[in-house]
């Protein structure tokens, strides 16, 4: 396995480790229609141009197997996506891990805590020490973060596909206490 920074080629493999594990993780969470209207094409320009269109603030890992196929991506951010002013709890965390996936098959063999050392790494090389991630309340792997020792912080209201779901946050005040090098 190797962990990389994404290139503009891995748009392919990305969208289709996003839609699948979309597929699969929210399953029973996500209503159905939603998941199905997810398809590689319409996914992969959009992934295209993010990759294309790097902006500083945001920054994509992806991991690859022995065929150098992606089977797991992250993107990570140097500010917030979506800050809330308002929101006292959440304000004060400077990183953000915004996505992580890994395909199913590929799950608890240490990959995703891989993609998250790549993302603390990155945040700590600018000097970000701080950092959330917000994830579906209803969703099982949210003891993936807690098993890192991110704390809960609050929870929120996102709206997908038209539906509105709960979604919580987990913070890390010290991301240096996750961190290795």
């Amino acid at each position: 396995m190797k962990c990389r920074k994404a290139e503009i080629s891995d748009a392919l493999g990305i969208t289709k480790v996003h839609v699948d594990t979309w597929r699969s993780a929210y399953k029973d969470i996500i209503s159905d229609d939603f998941l199905q209207s997810l398809v590689y094409k319409g996914r992969e320009s959009r992934w295209k141009e993010r990759l294309e269109n790097q902006e500083e603030k945001h920054f994509f890992y992806v991991v690859e197997d022995e065929l150098r196929n992606i089977i797991g991506f992250t993107v990570g951010g140097l500010e917030q996506f979506e800050p809330n002013i308002e929101d006292p709890i959440t304000s004060k965390y400077n990183g953000e891990l915004l996505a992580i996936y890994v395909l199913g098959e590929y799950q608890r063999k240490g990959i995703g805590a891989q993609l998250v050392q790549k993302v603390v790494n990155h945040l700590l090389e600018h000097g970000i020490n701080s950092m959330l991630v917000w994830v579906l309340k209803e969703s099982k792997y949210r003891a993936f973060y807690e098993k890192l020792r991110g704390k809960y912080l609050t929870e929120n209201y996102k709206e997908i596909g038209g539906d509105k779901y709960i979604v919580v946050s987990y913070g890390w005040d010290n991301i240096k206490e996750i961190a290795t090098n």
